[in-house]
């Protein structure tokens, strides 16, 4: 993190010589697709299998550039969900089946390189630092005929924090001759190291020096998101 931001800081140092200085102050949310990924989760089959899930994103960003070299931070209160759905059989007989949910209650503060064109059109691309503040599992379904719920905290199964890789492009939409606009993006989000956590039934995946009961052989977790977000923009140059 330290050696991103230095050469960040060069980028910028170089730039500012000959370039115009403006600060783009902005408010901004996000609808992401979210899944978290591990192959012990991925390699059970029809007993437990990913499912669509979605979270969302909201805060407030600030970016100086300098031409068209800029570097942004921002401060994203963030949900962070996962979903899964497991069927249960004996002898190729149907026993029953279930649908569970992990939603991540988080605080995003990507540190991002960022490039734009003078019409507005923008790629930004750096490391984000993601602390986890509250994990929350949910399961309900059927075995032989009973229905069954239950809800848990699963915080001290998660890592307290974690580093993602991020990459967004899009546009910034200028309201004619004002200093206000419209912010238009995809942005793509990749965890490097291991969330740790829970699997589809709720059971701990473990760590690395200690790994789960249910599974001995420890893979790590991955947190993954893609989605649109959208926000205003205020620039002072």
């Amino acid at each position: 993190m330290k050696n991103l931001l230095s050469l960040f800081t060069i980028i910028l140092l170089s730039s500012a010589a000959y370039s115009q200085f403006a600060i783009d102050v902005q408010a901004k949310g996000a609808a992401n697709s979210t899944w978290l990924l591990n192959k012990n989760i991925s390699d059970k089959g029809a007993t437990q299998d990913y499912a669509a899930a979605w979270g969302s994103s909201y805060g407030i960003a600030g970016n100086i550039y300098f031409g068209m070299t800029g570097l942004g931070v921002e401060f994203l209160y963030s949900t962070h969900n996962a979903a899964y759905t497991g069927a249960y059989s004996v002898n190729d007989v149907s026993t029953g089946s279930y649908t569970s949910n992990v939603e991540l209650q988080t605080i995003q503060i990507p540190l991002l390189l960022k490039f734009q064109s003078e019409k507005g059109a923008y790629i930004e691309l750096g490391p984000q630092l993601t602390n986890i503040s509250s994990a929350q599992f949910d399961r309900s379904g059927e075995l032989l005929g009973i229905g069954f719920d239950e809800s848990k905290d699963v915080s001290e199964q998660y890592a307290s924090s974690y580093i993602s890789g991020v990459l967004g492009f899009g546009s910034k939409i200028a309201f004619g001759d004002l200093p206000l606009g419209m912010l238009l993006g995809i942005r793509l989000q990749y965890s490097f190291g291991d969330l740790m956590g829970v699997d589809g039934e709720g059971l701990s995946l473990g760590s690395e020096e200690d790994p789960g009961f249910w599974h001995p052989t420890h893979e790590p977790t991955q947190a993954v998101s893609g989605g649109l977000m959208i926000g205003l923009t205020y620039t002072i140059k």
